[in-house]
């Protein structure tokens, strides 16, 4: 993963509130007040408004790089289009037909704020370790308004709110990611995700609506010279206790295109951690994916910091990274890493579009202990072989699975075609070829060319002829 700004990472240090630390920055002192000495102590959850992130560098009020300083501007700059605050089934309008222009309810109201991380100043040159012409994180809070400057901690806000926030909040909101929807991968919160929806993946005008509620949080007022708790990836963490906690909401998009496309549209959701980082590992024919958080062992009261997460892999990223299917939950496990510790068992729940927004599978660890453990997400299916020509008018696909008998046709094989093999592999687009067909350990399968051509990808899927337990899977393609 790219580097993190050092001044980036001094406001992700200033508040420490987990994976949307980016959108969360504490409000920094304007360069000329800063000169002058003149500005009164911060509010103790003061964060910057979005007219303050929008701001040029060259602005003398600015908190460094902010939206004027990218091509475009403010204009170009992601936006939250709704947002709906629901209690007890009562739905609160926050933002209807949200634009760029920022949102500035009266003191108390509820409001959200969009930052740049990473981004270049006008006339920097731009450079991997130093700064980007476009940001490759967008950090987002939902937030409150308190005075000159933002609040975060929906448990103790700092002024009176007009729409109550607290722990069973649902806040349904959709953010038009305007001209950055291309670069789009993971996502990050803090916060109880419940529903996930992505459209125009690929594209400038992509957008992401989601259904979640704050979530808890510690608080670290510093750290120790050589600590990696939020660090990328996570190292050398330990932190005894917390100072605090807070309620917050907040949510970091990646940027980063040097990952893998078939992660466009996951999401990771943490609570009571103070960062989390995504790191893809394994082999093609074995993949793996590694989710770490990082916490204190205790909270402020001497308690065990207890942490939870979890993880939305979308059908594409099943489909394409993993070569499995939605409703396929029982092929994967997730094992701990890194420091020692003890968590409950981790469940698997599929999703679907019409409930949850999404086709997927749900990935979640409750009760995990910190500081820093790393959970690998794998399939538990041995990696099988598989090769495919296409001669003349037929295609020929050939594997062997063990599982399956020698001479007796005990498995049922199912073949898809994903397409071109150049297609963005963040689409979960497939076509059955052959579904259930009765095979062998050494299964060959045909189909005609005109339906799976050189060059396509496909999947395949054995399972039991007896109780359709899943056996194999493999993706390959066409030759």
């Amino acid at each position: 993963m790219r580097p993190i700004k050092q001044v980036m990472n001094a406001r992700i240090r200033r508040l420490a509130l987990g994976a949307a630390a980016l959108a969360i920055a504490a409000a920094g002192q304007p360069a000329a007040a800063r000169a002058q000495g003149t500005l009164p102590p911060p509010q103790a959850d003061g964060m910057p408004t979005q007219a303050q992130h929008d701001r040029a560098s060259t602005d003398p009020n600015s908190f460094g790089a902010g939206w004027g300083d990218m091509p475009g501007g403010v204009a170009a700059r992601p936006y939250v289009r709704t947002l709906t605050l629901i209690n007890g089934g009562v739905e609160t309008p926050v933002i209807t037909a949200g634009t760029t222009t920022p949102h500035e309810p009266p003191v108390g109201g509820v409001t959200t704020a969009i930052a740049a991380g990473n981004l270049c100043r006008a006339g920097q040159p731009a450079g991997i370790g130093t700064c980007y012409a476009t940001p490759n994180r967008v950090g987002l809070s939902v937030a409150y308004r308190a005075g000159d400057n933002n609040g975060s901690d929906f448990a103790a806000p700092s002024v009176p709110l007009t729409t109550r926030v607290d722990a069973n909040t649902i806040i349904d909101m959709t953010v038009a990611l305007n001209t950055l929807g291309r670069d789009l991968r993971w996502t990050s919160m803090n916060g109880d995700l419940l529903y996930w929806q992505t459209t125009n993946l690929g594209q400038d005008d992509a957008t992401v609506r989601v259904k979640f509620k704050p979530a808890p949080a510690p608080t670290i007022s510093s750290f120790a010279p050589g600590n990696g708790c939020t660090a990328t990836p996570i190292r050398d963490c330990d932190i005894q206790r917390a100072d605090g906690q807070t309620l917050s909401a907040s949510m970091v998009f990646s940027l980063d295109d040097t990952l893998d496309d078939a992660l466009t549209g996951a999401a990771f959701a943490t609570q009571n951690a103070i960062f989390s980082f995504l790191q893809p590992g394994g082999t093609p024919q074995s993949p793996s994916l590694d989710i770490q958080v990082a916490s204190s062992h205790e909270r402020a009261d001497g308690s065990p910091q207890l942490g939870s997460f979890k993880a939305f892999l979308p059908a594409a990223a099943l489909l394409n990274l993993y070569g499995l299917l939605p409703g396929d939950a029982t092929a994967f496990s997730t094992t701990r890493g890194g420091d020692a510790g003890t968590n409950d068992t981790p469940t698997y729940a599929p999703w679907n579009a019409a409930a949850h927004g999404s086709d997927g599978l749900l990935v979640t660890v409750e009760d995990i202990t910190f500081s820093a453990p790393a959970y690998r997400v794998k399939s538990k299916l041995k990696p099988i072989s598989t090769k495919a020509s296409a001669r003349r008018r037929k295609t020929t696909v050939t594997s062997t699975v063990a599982a399956c008998a020698k001479r007796r046709k005990n498995c049922l094989a199912t073949l898809y075609d994903l397409g071109p093999g150049d297609r963005a592999r963040y689409r979960a687009t497939r076509s059955t070829l052959l579904k259930n067909k009765a095979v062998k350990r050494k299964l060959s399968l045909t189909r005609p060319a005109a339906k799976l051509a050189k060059g396509d990808r496909y999947l395949l899927i054995v399972r039991s002829k007896k109780n359709k337990k899943l056996l194999a899977s493999a993706v390959g393609s066409v030759r």
